[in-house]
This record gives C-alpha cells, sequence and structure tokens, in this order.
C-alpha cells in the first residue's frame, strides 16, 4: 500500500481513519510474525542437528469408525516412496468429499495412480462393509462402499417401497427396470449395493428427461434419489502444496549465541565434534538443496527449503480457517513429526479444536518404535487468517524450542573445561570454513 499524503489523511472521515490505523497494524503484526517464523526455521535447524528426537508419541488408538479406517488405508496407498500423504474424509448431506494432501507437487504420474488404486485397495481394505471381487473396479465406487454407512437401511427402505407399492405402474416399471439392469451388469445372486446405486441413478436421470416425477409417489421417488446420490456425489480434492524453495534463517551460530557465551560456544563445538552422528545432521541441515553446498555456519545468507507439511495443509486451510470444532480425522501415511505435534496441542489446548491425526502404522498388527518423535527442520509454520490465532501458536512454537535447544546446550556445555585445546581447534575451523563462501565440499564429511 502506497504512502498517504497529509492532505489525503486530512480528507479522510473518522471510519476511514480507523481501518487505515487498523490497517496499519496488522501489517505492523504481519511483519513481526515474519521475524518470528525466520527465527522459528533457524531454531528448528539448530534442535534437529543437536536433538533430532524428543518427547514421546503417543500409542493410544482412538475408536474407529469406517471412514477413519478408510482414511487409514488410503493414507497408505497413495504414499509413494518417501512422500508423506494426508487424508480427511467429510461425510456432508448427499455428498462425500475427500481432500488429500502431500508434501510435494501433484503430478501427472500422481492422478494416474488415484485412478488405479483399486487393486490395491482390494488387498489392503479388509474392514468394508462390501468387498468388490471387480479388481477393476473405479476408486470412487470403493469410497462409497466404505463411507455410505446409511446406503443399506436406505437400499432397505426401497425394498419396502417397491412392496408397498406393488400395484403402481411406475413402481412396477422401476421393478422391471432394475431387473433387466442387473441382469445386464452382473449376476443377479451376486449384487453389490453400489451396482444398485448406480442403476437408481440412471433411473432418475430416465424419468427427470421424460417429465413424469409427479406421478411417482412422492415417499418411494425419495427414497430412489437418496440411494443413488451414492454414485454421484463423492468429490476428491487435492490441496495444492505450499513449497519456499530460499528462506532466509540465521545462522547455527547466531541462533546458539543466543543462549550461550563465546566460552561456552567453544565447549559445544567441542562436544558435537565428538559425537558422529550430530556433525552428520549439522551437515545434512546446512546444506544447500539447490547446490549441495555446504553454507557457511556463521554467514548471514542461509538460506533453507521449507515446506507445509500435508497434515498442516489440510488443518489449516479446511479446519481452522473454517473453524470446524467438532471431531475431524486427518490419516497420515507417516507419523507426525514434533512440530506439528506441538501445533495441534496448541489449536486442542487453547482453541478448542477435536482434531486426531494419527498414521497407518498406528493400526496394524506389528510393533513399532513408539517412544520419540523427531524434530524436521524445513517444517513450514502454517498461516491462517485469525491473527491472534497466528501469533499465539508461533510464540508456542518457540518457547518450545527454547526450552529443548536450552536443555540440550546445558548438557553439553556443563561438564567440559572451556580452554580444551580440541575445543579451540575445531572451533578455528569451523569459523575459517564459514567464512569463506566459496568452499564447496561438505565440512562434516
Amino acid at each position: 500500500m502506497a504512502s498517504l499524503s497529509y492532505s489525503q489523511v486530512a480528507r479522510m472521515s473518522p471510519r476511514e481513519l480507523k481501518k487505515l490505523k487498523e490497517h496499519k497494524k496488522e501489517l505492523k503484526e504481519r511483519e513481526k510474525v515474519k521475524e518470528f517464523e525466520k527465527e522459528l526455521y533457524s531454531k528448528e535447524c539448530v534442535a534437529q542437528s543437536i536433538n533430532f528426537v524428543v518427547g514421546e508419541a503417543n500409542k493410544e488408538l482412538p475408536a474407529l469408525i469406517d471412514r477413519e479406517i478408510f482414511s487409514y488405508y488410503l493414507a497408505t496407498i497413495l504414499a509413494r516412496n518417501k512422500e508423506v500423504v494426508a487424508v480427511w474424509l467429510r461425510i456432508l448431506q448427499g455428498r462425500c468429499e475427500i481432500y488429500l494432501s502431500k508434501n510435494s507437487d501433484w503430478l501427472d504420474k500422481d492422478n494416474k495412480y488415484i485412478d488405479n488404486i483399486t487393486k490395491y485397495l482390494k488387498n489392503i481394505s479388509k474392514n468394508a462393509p462390501v468387498i468388490s471381487k471387480d479388481n477393476e473396479r473405479d476408486f470412487l465406487e470403493a469410497v462409497t462402499i466404505y463411507c455410505s454407512t446409511k446406503l443399506k437401511s436406505r437400499l432397505k427402505k426401497l425394498h419396502d417401497d417397491i412392496e408397498f407399492y406393488d400395484d403402481n405402474e411406475h413402481v412396477k416399471f422401476f421393478s422391471d427396470f432394475l431387473s433387466v439392469r442387473v441382469t445386464m451388469v452382473s449376476n443377479a445372486e451376486n449384487t453389490n449395493i453400489i451396482t444398485i446405486s448406480g442403476i437408481c441413478k440412471e433411473y432418475c436421470e430416465k424419468i427427470k428427461k421424460a417429465k413424469i416425477e409427479s406421478r411417482i409417489p412422492s415417499e418411494f421417488l425419495r427414497h430412489i434419489k437418496k440411494v443413488s446420490f451414492y454414485m454421484a456425489s463423492t468429490i476428491v480434492y487435492r490441496v495444492n502444496p505450499v513449497i519456499i524453495k530460499n528462506q532466509p534463517i540465521y545462522s547455527w551460530e547466531n541462533i546458539i549465541r543466543r543462549f550461550i557465551d563465546e566460552d561456552r560456544y567453544k565447549r559445544f563445538m567441542y562436544r558435537c565434534s565428538k559425537k558422529p552422528k550430530i556433525m552428520e545432521r549439522i551437515s545434512k541441515v546446512y546444506t544447500d538443496k539447490a547446490t549441495q553446498k555446504q553454507q557457511p555456519l556463521d554467514g548471514d545468507n542461509v538460506k533453507q527449503c521449507i515446506y507445509l507439511h500435508a497434515e498442516m495443509n489440510i488443518l489449516a486451510s479446511l479446519i481452522i480457517d473454517k473453524k470446524i470444532k467438532r471431531r475431524v480425522f486427518i490419516a497420515v501415511s507417516k507419523r507426525c513429526c514434533f512440530l506439528c505435534e506441538l501445533y495441534i496441542n496448541f489449536a486442542q489446548l487453547y482453541y478448542g479444536y477435536n482434531i486426531i491425526v494419527f498414521e497407518p502404522q498406528f493400526f496394524t498388527k506389528y510393533d513399532f518404535d513408539w517412544k520419540n518423535t523427531k524434530i524436521c527442520s524445513g517444517w513450514k509454520f502454517p498461516h491462517v487468517r485469525n491473527n491472534k490465532f497466528m501469533a499465539e501458536s508461533l510464540n508456542y512454537i518457540l518457547k518450545n524450542l527454547n526450552q529443548i535447544i536450552e536443555q540440550k546446550l546445558e548438557y553439553y556445555t556443563s561438564n567440559l573445561p572451556a580452554d580444551s585445546s580440541d575445543g579451540q581447534y575445531i572451533y578455528r575451523y569451523i569459523k575459517g570454513f564459514s567464512s569463506n563462501p566459496n568452499n564447496n565440499f561438505n565440512l562434516f564429511s
């Protein structure tokens, strides 16, 4: 927004002046959030490097309903290689909506993959009310089978209507039409509910075109339309990923020196040099993903590729922005990271959201390592419309990261003399490397 002149401001009404002040305040708050975000992304890198796993994962599994069980399996099916996919399935009046999100871009091969997952679904989906024997069934039909908890009862009502109105010519026509179509498309003794739903949809289109709906018993017509809804009302949405390839962050040294002085920093670097896994993580975290070059640990131009985790993409734009506070179940193909769990905990504790996010491995018979969750650098903070929620959740996450970093630094620096010769050496070595931007080799290899 361009700056306004004194004369322009002077001509404003009190209401316009109030709006202008509110706009300026909002811009100032956004800039503040932006600065705190930079701090967050910087501390993620430090925290992952020195304390990769933290906290205890929740092993408790809530009682699930059919559509949530299906979400589990669908998240597993859609995740290929190391991709992370999140699924939110929503049942509304007359339709079913499925929201799919993943960490990376949706490609043409993803769309083709989704269209052909039925053959995987046949082997994985063992809890379906009805299991189709046709290995080429359409994906949306499989969704309907899993999610339509009322379909069987509505079919029962339709059957009762046929018996009750057996003298009505239009009901008799439908009964004959159903028999003929069932014979054409399947075995009458092995007709599944999705086939009947499709036939009802076809019948509704015929009577609408013939303009004879007013002559058909209203109760009977209403039940036919309800059954036909299940064939035509499943919608799949692919949520666009959010990726920032060159997010500026503060350097490794900048962040650590906010917690400890120069003397303790030397101790800390000495202890790190004795731990190969930490050195390996530092190298990985501070390597530029595009150039594969090691970035300076004390530089002013450090960048990080960040992306919105799949479950956060659904949660922020579809749940929190729409203020949906009833139970929401999001299935994700990989365990939530520590920062995702912090964000979810904040939404639950301070804003009353009822959010359940679980990965499919919780639902298997196999044993897994339940002990810890991981800190992931490159985690993007979710943006929502509620500025107060954004500011408070960001502050909540930063406080938790600060505590983790403080505790780990205390552990690494509490029992080591400051004048260690090895510590002086590794410190000078890193300073020398970091000061030379032309170095493109891996420092910690």
